[in-house]
């Protein structure tokens, strides 16, 4: 027979339970950002309802990833429902966050969110130079559990590209010179995130432009070459980490790290063990 006392209890705590709304979610970009959004959605998961009302819910999560910077329009949208937000009463979190060069007139409204949770140093300090207090918790892809078995591709110990920012062209691009072609690349949407993290174990060294690329390989605990991207979000995690990796900033010194094989004396090791030791975001 059923235990009504116990259903009822469970009733009440679910009911006790906040509704939360989720913004953010960038899964259509790649599988890193699926894999961070999935990630945040779990967590969000352990302590309230999820709900997508615009207006029924008492807590905001806003997942900022790499569209907080430059006062974007990305930017400008999610600030605008923070503020909506506060300004009804609900709770904020803007979590897994870049911050770089947005203006100083929102300092007052980060300041009345719940908390503030960026993924690196850099973007910590640029916050705390206008008075805004926040956690670091690495990027959220990075905690998403990868499947054991699946569908993998066996790179076979080479050098596994992916595209690069370009600042003539603002936009990410495929390099296509001759000896890229012999190489093999992969272009993020078209893959999901266990399969990529299963591959690149079998990658002697990731040659990237891509900071959920980068994740990947720590994932995997492969190698990278990394190249900065349009914000300070690789090159941040790795001052978060205290770790001696450079990452380059242009394609030529690059390419001459890989074909030197100055990357095989990075401390790889170091930076990957750094990291398992973080925990995940939780509100």
């Amino acid at each position: 027979m059923p235990n009504t006392d116990i259903d009822s209890l469970q009733i009440r705590r679910d009911a006790d339970r906040p509704r939360v709304r989720i913004i953010g979610d960038h899964s259509a970009y790649h599988c890193g950002s699926a894999a961070a959004f999935e990630a945040i959605l779990a967590s969000c998961r352990k302590f309230g309802h999820i709900t997508p009302n615009e207006d029924s819910y008492e807590i905001l999560v806003v997942n900022g990833e790499g569209s907080m910077h430059h006062d974007s329009t990305s930017f400008r949208k999610k600030m605008a429902e923070i503020r909506r937000a506060i300004d009804t009463g609900k709770k904020v979190y803007l979590v897994n966050t870049v911050w770089q060069e947005n203006p100083s007139e929102h300092a007052d409204l980060l300041r009345r969110c719940e908390r503030v949770t960026v993924r690196e140093s850099m973007s910590q300090a640029e916050l705390a130079a206008i008075g805004v207090v926040s956690d670091v918790c690495i990027d959220q892809s990075f905690f998403l559990d990868v499947a054991a078995e699946g569908p993998m591709h066996d790179f076979g110990g080479t050098t596994v590209l992916t595209d690069f920012y370009s600042r003539d062209l603002a936009t990410f691009a495929r390099i296509t010179t001759q000896w890229t072609r012999t190489v093999p690349y992969v272009q993020m949407h078209e893959w999901d995130w266990s399969t990529l993290v299963r591959s690149l174990r079998t990658a002697g060294v990731l040659f990237t432009g891509r900071h959920h690329a980068v994740y990947a390989a720590c994932r995997a605990r492969t190698p990278f070459i990394a190249l900065k991207g349009n914000t300070h979000k690789i090159e941040g995690l790795i001052a978060t980490s205290g770790v001696d990796i450079p990452v380059f900033d242009s394609y030529p010194e690059a390419l001459r790290a890989l074909r030197s094989e100055a990357w095989r004396t990075y401390d790889y090791a170091a930076l990957f063990g750094w990291m398992e030791r973080q925990e995940p975001w939780r509100p």
